[in-house]
């Protein structure tokens, strides 16, 4: 029985180097994304998730002046 339990043991010792092996394979899978060619339709969506915040902030502004000419003329309207 002790001479089956040897080829199992050193399987057993080899284990955390082939986790280790698979971690890394895993960990370079995950972050080397940013190196594979990208698409031409990608800059434009990665533009404006750049931007996404100045186009937020300018749509805000645009809805407050409107809202504020139309005040302005319901009033305007009244002054008569």
């Amino acid at each position: 029985m002790s001479a089956a339990a040897g080829p199992f043991m050193q399987q057993l010792a080899t284990l955390p180097a082939r986790s280790r092996q698979g971690l890394n394979n895993l960990r370079q899978r995950l972050f080397q994304q940013g190196e594979k060619p990208k698409k031409e339709g990608q800059f434009f969506r990665t533009s404006l998730n750049a931007h996404r915040p100045v186009w937020i902030t300018a749509g805000g502004g645009l809805y407050t002046s409107l809202a504020a000419v139309l005040l302005t003329m319901r009033y305007m309207k009244g002054v008569r």
